[in-house]
């Protein structure tokens, strides 16, 4: 990504804390595209305000003495309304204070467990959206610029088999584009005091019950996408089809979606798919011989991850 650009990992305290400065250093680690990703503290507080243009600002020539017809820029101001991130968890006191390290260590591993796959969380919502968590906010798969074959930034990769499709997204990371929404100036809060226990009940039916550490962790995420030209899409793409096996050209056209100018700086896709890509690759060049792992195209760097499904609709 390019230098200056604002990325969770730098913007993320926790208690008032800078992430980074307590030591947490991985927290990101399973959810690459976060790692990547701009992003932005909300304009106010939970909610998060900014302006979409759908509409250039026109100009033209004239001669003089001669009018010209005016076209003015049309803008729509988006609300999105940042939802609840809860990593809370619950120890067993009786393993808390059993271990060596003692319970303030115990405490401190289990957080940043708890964090990570938090921040897993936000990244499966980015690409799968409300199918992922119901109560989470809307994403790239909820979006009308990208959720059908007739919109404006996909290129149907050509897969026709029901629940065996991945998609591959090219995102225009940056303030103007896409940015991963932090609210509350990104702090996560939790509590952080060891000795407050708690009596917790057992899964089940037998509501038998034992002491624990309770400790609330949560804060307020959410996704800015500030223009149709701030993601493209390729859809259908299904490794078992022959023509629908994604490879370069499909990339290139999803790349022709986007004007001169406002190329995307970040492909995203999963594990499969960059399998795909590199069998593409092998059966094309000079040799024959096993192509490298692929980590761009013409300069764009992939970005492997986890949050994009291989089991997706058909999409239509």
């Amino acid at each position: 990504m390019a230098d200056g650009v604002t990325t969770l990992a730098g913007m993320v305290t926790l208690n008032d804390q800078n992430a980074l400065h307590l030591g947490i250093t991985n927290l990101l680690d399973d959810s690459p595209v976060l790692q990547a990703l701009n992003a932005v503290p909300s304009s106010n507080g939970t909610n998060h305000k900014y302006e979409r243009i759908t509409v250039a600002e026109g100009a033209g020539f004239r001669a003089v003495g001669a009018g010209r017809t005016l076209t003015d820029m049309d803008v729509e101001l988006v609300t999105d309304t940042l939802q609840i991130l809860d990593a809370s968890f619950v120890a067993d006191l009786a393993l808390a204070d059993g271990l060596a390290a003692g319970r303030d260590a115990y405490l401190q591993g289990r957080l940043v467990h708890a964090l990570r796959a938090a921040f897993f969380a936000v990244e499966k919502q980015i690409f799968q959206g409300t199918g992922a968590d119901a109560a989470g906010f809307s994403g790239f798969i909820n979006m009308s610029t990208l959720d059908a074959l007739a919109d404006t930034m996909v290129y149907n990769g050509g897969g026709t088999t029901a629940s065996e499709q991945t998609s591959v997204y090219l995102i225009r990371s940056g303030d103007a584009d896409c940015s991963v929404v932090a609210g509350n100036d990104g702090n996560i809060t939790f509590n952080d005091d060891p000795a407050v226990i708690e009596k917790v009940v057992n899964p089940g039916t037998d509501n038998k019950t034992y002491p624990a550490l309770y400790t609330a962790v949560t804060g307020y995420m959410g996704l800015q996408v500030a223009s149709t030209y701030s993601v493209g899409r390729v859809a259908n793409v299904h490794a078992s089809d022959s023509n629908a096996s994604l490879d370069d050209d499909m990339i290139f056209e999803a790349l022709a979606l986007f004007p001169a100018g406002k190329d995307p700086n970040m492909i995203a896709m999963n594990r499969q798919a960059l399998k795909m890509l590199r069998a593409s690759r092998t059966a094309t060049n000079a040799t024959g011989a096993p192509a490298p792992r692929p980590t761009e195209v013409e300069g764009i760097p992939i970005v492997v991850t986890d949050g994009i499904l291989s089991t997706e609709a058909v999409e239509t």
